[in-house]
């Protein structure tokens, strides 16, 4: 329980840098604000959860709705972090942590902006690579082999199916998942979005070709699933 609590007020963290690093926001030492009236939050406004639970995911003030990412993003690491923290050893912990920690920062840049920013995505991924190659994990070059294939094949038929951030995040995931684990981790990310992408389509009244979804959150639960789990 406190693995989980030191989790969600870590998350809460997260979605400020998500939101602030993209648009070149300080977000170390700048206070928390509501992100329609910009008025500064008090200490009690910001406690994982539980604040917005009693605020009723409105703005005191404005009574502007609270974006919902942020209490997602509490519960959601506050269970990656306990989750990380429990792995048998402490190389599983370390990488576990690091690598569930940059999916689920892009994951939220890509869900705010629809982009995966090169400030997040490069620093975490070098670190995350550094670590693998430091802990000797095997490298898989077979799964490295198929992604170039299917990189090929999107490239020259399917450029609308995936963006290239999409498949250069992959190009560091690959190499430490298994072929079997790659492919299920396509199918999981693929299908999930399919499904997400018809049920908002039937129930919103925006036109379906300009619906986008991010990819990005999908390809982590993919990922959590098939190489955690």
């Amino acid at each position: 329980m406190i693995y989980y609590i030191l989790g969600s007020c870590f998350g809460s963290f997260l979605c400020v840098i998500a939101e602030r690093v993209p648009t070149d926001r300080p977000f170390v030492v700048a206070r928390s604000q509501c992100t329609n009236c910009k008025r500064t939050l008090n200490f009690w406004e910001m406690i994982p959860i539980i604040s917005s639970l009693l605020l009723k995911f409105r703005c005191r003030t404005c009574h502007k709705k609270i974006p919902i990412t942020y209490f997602i993003t509490e519960i959601l690491y506050g269970f990656i972090f306990a989750f990380s923290i429990n792995q048998p050893s402490t190389k599983d912990c370390v990488i576990t942590l690091c690598w569930l920690t940059a999916a689920l920062l892009l994951s939220l840049t890509d869900v705010f902006y629809l982009i995966i920013e090169p400030k997040i995505f490069y620093p975490t991924h070098l670190v995350l690579t550094s670590l693998c190659l430091f802990f000797k994990m095997p490298i898989y070059w077979e799964s490295v082999i198929l992604y170039f294939l299917i990189c090929s094949v999107i490239i020259l038929f399917l450029k609308e199916a995936m963006g290239m951030g999409d498949l250069l995040l992959l190009l560091f995931w690959v190499p430490w998942l298994t072929l079997i684990e790659l492919t299920q981790l396509l199918i999981i990310a693929s299908s999930s979005a399919l499904i997400v992408y018809l049920v908002i389509s039937l129930i919103t009244t925006k036109q379906i070709k300009t619906l986008q979804l991010p990819f990005v959150p999908f390809l982590s639960l993919g990922l959590f699933i098939v190489h955690f789990l």
